[in-house]
């Protein structure tokens, strides 16, 4: 059974939010406190030193390109290219759990616009 478009929104809206709310009073704090050369610290530091942190930045780095990649071929179809940019941005400067639902949230918008719901 397919959830109705506008129905999606609430929860993606909802994640969104969360998302770029939690990681940014975690993040702006911290480079608050140690400027902004922090930052590259801040997303990497120590955790390529470990086996686990090496693992979870793996993990992690394929999550965002194999997004990307699908993302770009619906951005192109629905011809929301600068949405698709904005989460390539949002990935980078605040995270890929911000930068996901801000572009289904855009995704869905495009499909309304059109006239057309998800399948």
């Amino acid at each position: 059974m397919s959830i109705p478009s506008t129905d999606r929104r609430r929860p993606l809206i909802a994640v969104f939010l969360a998302a770029l709310i939690s990681q940014n009073a975690i993040a702006l704090p911290y480079v608050r406190r140690n400027g902004v050369r922090s930052i590259p610290d801040f997303f990497v530091g120590d955790i390529l030193k470990t086996t686990p942190g090496r693992f979870a930045m793996v993990d992690l780095a394929h999550v965002v390109v194999a997004f990307h990649i699908w993302a770009l071929s619906e951005a192109r179809e629905l011809k929301i290219m600068r949405w698709w940019a904005a989460s390539i941005v949002m990935t980078f400067a605040v995270g890929i759990a911000s930068a996901i639902p801000f572009f289904l949230l855009a995704r869905e918008q495009a499909l309304i616009s059109a006239g057309r719901t998800n399948p």
